[in-house]
């Protein structure tokens, strides 16, 4: 058993569970615009900028499957929403992330508005279907953007460009040093860093 694998899964979800309660408790008196951030999509889908594609699945689909039982009306919903998202944040930043570290704060404000689009649509379907019936949106679709679409992704974008910006200063910490090799010979060092 890989015990470093292990330690950071667990440190990932015990994270997720602190920001979910933190979203619950704390963000529903900041509402602005009538939207609160989502605290744990927003540290899944920076993290997946570091994660490969399988475990970027695995953090995105847990964490939203988290959310859908224990805050979600049903089940099912933030889970596909999330996998989606870092499934799509893995694949648009993880492989360039090492050549330009900063490519995905230019990737996060799209990802962020598709999200928050496939998520009113969504939630506007299932409520019509449980419903038996009705409008879509009440207002016309454009007036439900401006409203509710783009409040909801600006403030999701700029908990996820502050969690980023922290994931970078921790990683810049955390850099290993170069590595120094020995040869044969006693005094002769060579140094790999580069």
């Amino acid at each position: 058993m890989n015990w470093r694998r292990f330690v950071r899964g667990v440190l990932i979800a015990a994270a997720v569970v602190l920001l979910g309660l933190i979203q619950a408790g704390f963000f529903d008196r900041l509402k602005i615009a009538d939207c609160k951030p989502e605290l744990v999509l927003c540290f899944v889908v920076v993290l997946s900028c570091r994660l490969n594609f399988l475990q970027a699945g695995i953090v995105g689909f847990a964490s939203g499957l988290y959310m859908d039982v224990v805050y979600g009306r049903y089940v099912g919903i933030y889970a596909f929403l999330y996998l989606t998202a870092c499934w799509i944040g893995s694949l648009l930043i993880g492989k360039a992330f090492e050549k330009n570290r900063f490519l995905g704060l230019a990737v996060l404000p799209p990802l962020f508005l598709a999200y928050e689009m496939a998520e009113s649509l969504m939630i506007r379907f299932i409520a019509i279907y449980t419903a038996g019936g009705g409008d879509l949106y009440n207002y016309g679709y454009g007036q439900h953007f401006i409203t509710r679409i783009l409040p909801g992704a600006a403030y999701n974008l700029g908990v996820a460009v502050v969690f980023y910006l922290i994931m970078l200063l921790f990683l810049r910490i955390r850099r290993p040093g170069p590595e120094i090799t020995y040869r044969g010979e006693r005094g002769a060092v060579i140094d790999n860093a580069q």
